[in-house]
């Protein structure tokens, strides 16, 4: 193979590398020279143990890892899905640009791939979208108040990008955004805070290759609240989370949210870099048993995923469950809470054990304005032979079968915003709505200590709480109204069980009160 200091440079040339080339190229064991006005294109996968002296392109098929501490001596440019690992201390000496396509003018989150980048720069090189006033598409969100705050026409001064930082961007037209500076060779530590609103806070991926959202939340595992990564899906118009049961690569580029239990450092390490494979983009190992709930208005999707893995629980597991995305107002949203002992998070994603389908019972909620007429479909795959997914409405005590023909539907009178209507049940047979009245009931404290039921649609229910040796320490009733409160007395910490006497039956369930 001819090497690119062959050929003569008096005008611009681009020499491509191939895989087959370089596994049979000598060039593999001295430098790679280019000479002006030439550049190597890497339309593929390359590892590269020598010194490249000269320009680099880096297409959107392409990968290239520079190893043995090797550097490129020459300016970078790497394009949407292109990427690039240099390893062991290696450099790239000149300039690096990274050049993203925006398929739409909705929002996305960034975040800078490259160390120097000028946020004024960048604006006034982006061709972004304008609002109300001197607002400008380039917004940064602040958890002290839960809302956006925009970049402003004619700002100067703003500083330069934070590596690792999120920032969110909507484009006048569909195009690219640039980000032009050094090489990141350095392991990033990004600032979190707990804001006064909440404890969102919005970071993004430094380097120029991908990074697995799996190996990030647990590196950071005693900073975060939960183990879960929120990213934007333009497409959808909404959040989707990402947790250790269906990892993700997070592109160059790309920002995303985490939530916090106190203000720290996040870590994201130059380890955690690896190049872009779409065929385990999601790793659904094992073929495990799975639901995808989908809810539709018309206009709108959302959507909850349900999976079954050893070793989980009924309760929150953190990393294998996560919330919707807290960080704004969810108008319209599907979502399920946990089969026992969840403490009321909103869950789009539910990991459950891979047994005893028939006697798990899974509360969906719902939010969703007054006259929104809404359709319930689902997909599963992998569920025992014989098992069905059913929606059971407790409105109209109805069973519906929710297969690749069969979907429910129905109009909402009055504005829905949480659990108690609707019940997800896996079953050979669908069950009566007496039989399936006790099985629905959720029983658990919520934040305030205050103990949250779940289920009871009517009828007058007796509550009896006893302590571990048998006193009774709360006895009221309340009429079942879907999801009903009961304070609590200040009780000591330890076990309980709770008693409910219902139109069909009894019902005892344990609680563990931490104070």
């Amino acid at each position: 193979m001819d090497t690119p200091a062959d050929y003569e440079s008096a005008s611009s040339y681009t020499f491509t590398i191939t895989a087959t080339d370089i596994a049979g190229n000598q060039s593999n064991t001295g430098d790679i020279t280019v000479s002006v006005n030439e550049t190597i294109e890497i339309t593929d996968a390359q590892t590269i143990n020598t010194n490249i002296d000269g320009g680099v392109e880096i297409t959107d098929t392409g990968s290239l890892t520079v190893a043995d501490g090797a550097d490129i001596n020459g300016d970078v440019t790497n394009t949407d899905g292109g990427s690039l690992i240099v390893t062991d201390g290696g450099n790239v000496t000149g300039t690096v640009t990274y050049v993203r396509s925006i398929s739409t003018t909705n929002w996305y989150l960034i975040s800078s791939p490259v160390t120097g980048q000028d946020i004024d720069e960048f604006v006034a090189n982006s061709n972004l979208a304008t609002g109300t006033g001197d607002n400008i598409g380039f917004s940064d969100y602040e958890n002290a108040t839960g809302i956006w705050t925009y970049y402003q026409a004619g700002t100067t001064g703003t500083g330069n990008f934070v590596s690792g930082k999120g920032h969110a961007v909507k484009l006048n037209a569909t195009e690219s955004v640039r980000f032009t500076g050094g090489f990141n060779n350095e392991n990033a530590s990004i600032a979190v805070s707990s804001g006064a609103a909440n404890n969102f806070n919005q970071i993004g991926n430094p380097y120029l290759a991908n990074v697995s959202v799996s190996e990030m939340v647990t590196a950071n595992a005693a900073l975060l609240e939960e183990q879960t990564v929120w990213l934007w899906d333009e497409g959808e118009n909404a959040y989707t989370q990402k947790n250790l049961s269906q990892d993700l690569e997070v592109a160059p580029g790309q920002g995303f949210f985490v939530l916090t239990n106190a203000a720290g450092n996040f870590s994201i390490t130059e380890a955690m870099q690896s190049h872009y494979n779409i065929e385990d983009t999601f790793k659904s190992s094992d073929n495990r048993p799975e639901i995808n709930l989908v809810m539709t208005n018309g206009a709108d999707v959302r959507d909850a995923d349900i999976y079954y893995i050893d070793g989980t629980t009924t309760g929150f597991d953190n990393g294998y469950d996560s919330s919707i995305f807290g960080g704004v107002t969810n108008e319209f949203a599907i979502y399920t809470q946990a089969v026992a002992n969840g403490t009321g998070r909103d869950l789009g994603i539910q990991s459950l054990p891979n047994n005893d389908f028939e006697n798990m019972v899974i509360p969906v909620g719902i939010n969703a304005t007054s006259g929104t007429e809404i359709i319930i479909s689902a997909t599963s795959t992998n569920l025992p032979t014989g098992i069905h997914v059913y929606l059971e409405d407790k409105d109209d005590n109805s069973f519906t079968l929710l297969d690749d023909s069969s979907t429910f539907q129905t109009t909402f009178t009055n504005t829905s915003n949480g659990v108690g209507r609707f019940f997800i049940h896996t079953k050979t047979q669908p069950l009566s709505t007496d039989q399936a009245e006790l099985n629905n009931v959720s029983i658990y404290l919520s934040d305030d200590n205050s103990l949250k039921i779940v289920g009871v649609q009517q009828g007058d229910t007796q509550v009896h709480i006893y302590s571990i040796l048998g006193k009774q320490v709360v006895s009221t009733s309340f009429e079942g109204a879907g999801v009903n409160d009961i304070i609590l007395p200040n009780l000591s910490m330890g076990i309980y069980m709770v008693q409910l006497n219902t139109k069909n039956g009894k019902l005892n369930k344990k609680i563990i009160i931490q104070q």
